[in-house]
């Protein structure tokens, strides 16, 4: 995801300070994937919130790809380039992913692609349309980048459909139609959610990968985006929840409390054990809870909230930064070196284990990120074809123009570090 979806014409200390805030929240979904992935290991199996690091990225991925459509849907903003949207998503996703599959197959050849079309179906990630049979433990947790890249090809129909309704009545009809839309996401998942059960498809393909399972996540970020994008445009007001956000311990307290009961009996047992439809369920929506909270939070609360001062810190943005090469580096790190270390049990085996796979993934995910995402970022930015330049200076012309329209909101104080907007 890049922060370059962010408004523009924000005040820059606001943005500034939310695009720290965001930063260290993905490096923080990342972590607890790394967190859950090494307890199940161990008898700590309990630490973590299951299902919480897809769907924390899940949901800042609707948050932050949604926003164009939602300001083009309120006159705000030019419509959104599908064909620029869809190069720098596959340049973002792609590249830093090929060389971690190639370098994988040649370390632990155990999960190499059988044939050609093992091949094409691993390096398109259309491999969570295949039979379970085929797929590899090293870099089982990519998934859900096949599950991305379906938000990629649904975002533009879907953004742009709901914008055009509300382009074509009043602007504050056009609001409640957009978040009525948003909203028929989550009946949706969760019939989709109950016909994989009742037919029990997730014996014989990966449904429950498939992106109607979690499009209410990116709905649910989508969501914080309408709601942040109508307040900008005078549209709607949220007095009572910038109201709640103003307590500073408030969202940070709901969310552990979300997260203590999505890792309760009520959700099933620990770890990767097999578990109930219902307890399935309430792991994915005490999941999907625990990363709102967090998104509204990062978005909405003070920057001088703790919760903001922590995610802004430069440990924090640097592990954001870093953060894709971690999440795709970490699985053949902790496959390895349970094939090739004999760990102790109890807390040292698990501080012990954790300080191997983090020793060795965050090195590699800040080498990825600096010699394979960032110059491939670089380059998807550049203009390209005939007139994409131009096009480019008018898209900035009309933004500065539709920011004069509307009364901006009051800039917070700055962050005192923030990452750059490239990422």
């Amino acid at each position: 995801m890049e922060w370059d979806e962010l408004p523009a014409d924000e005040a820059r200390a606001r943005r500034a300070a939310e695009i720290a805030s965001l930063t260290g929240l993905r490096g923080f979904a990342a972590l607890m994937v790394v967190l859950i992935h090494t307890s199940v290991l161990t008898e700590y199996s309990w630490l973590g919130v299951p299902e919480y690091g897809p769907v924390s990225l899940f949901v800042l991925s609707g948050f932050l790809l949604y926003r164009p459509w939602a300001r083009w849907g309120m006159r705000r903003a030019p419509r959104p380039s599908v064909i620029d949207f869809g190069r720098r998503r596959l340049l973002r996703i792609f590249p830093a992913y090929l060389v971690v599959l190639a370098i994988v197959s040649v370390v632990y050849p155990e999960d190499r692609p059988r044939d050609a079309a093992g091949w094409w179906q691993a390096a398109t990630l259309t491999w969570i349309y295949t039979p379970q049979d085929e797929l590899r433990t090293s870099l089982f947790q990519t998934w859900s980048l096949g599950t991305e890249l379906s938000w990629y090809v649904a975002l533009p129909l879907l953004g742009g459909a709901t914008a055009l309704v509300a382009r074509r009545v009043a602007p504050r009809s056009g609001f409640k139609v957009t978040a009525a839309f948003l909203l028929l996401s989550v009946p949706i998942s969760f019939a989709y959610r109950r016909w994989v059960e009742v037919e029990d498809l997730e014996s014989y393909l990966t449904y429950s990968f498939w992106l109607p399972a979690f499009l209410f996540c990116f709905a649910g970020g989508a969501m914080v985006a309408h709601l942040v994008e109508g307040e900008r445009a005078g549209l709607v007001t949220l007095r009572r929840i910038r109201s709640f956000c103003a307590d500073r311990w408030a969202l940070p307290v709901l969310a552990v409390a979300v997260a203590t009961l999505a890792t309760s009996s009520v959700a099933g047992p620990n770890g990767f054990a097999a578990v109930s439809y219902g307890e399935h369920q309430v792991r994915v929506l005490c999941a999907t809870a625990v990363a709102l909270l967090l998104l509204v939070a990062a978005v909405l609360s003070p920057s001088t909230a703790p919760l903001n001062r922590v995610l802004s810190t430069r440990v924090a943005t640097a592990i954001g930064r870093w953060s894709y090469g971690i999440y795709l580096w970490h699985l053949p790190v902790i496959v390895v070196l349970e094939r090739d270390i004999t760990f102790p049990d109890g807390p040292v085996g698990l501080l012990w284990r954790l300080a191997w796979v983090l020793g060795i993934s965050i090195p590699l995910g800040a080498a990825t990120y600096a010699w394979v995402e960032r110059p491939t970022m670089a380059w998807a930015r550049k203009p390209y074809g005939r007139g994409m330049a131009e096009r480019r200076v008018l898209a900035r012309d009309d933004n500065a123009t539709a920011s004069t329209t509307t009364q901006p909101r009051a800039a917070a104080p700055a962050a005192t570090r923030s990452s750059s907007p490239e990422e």
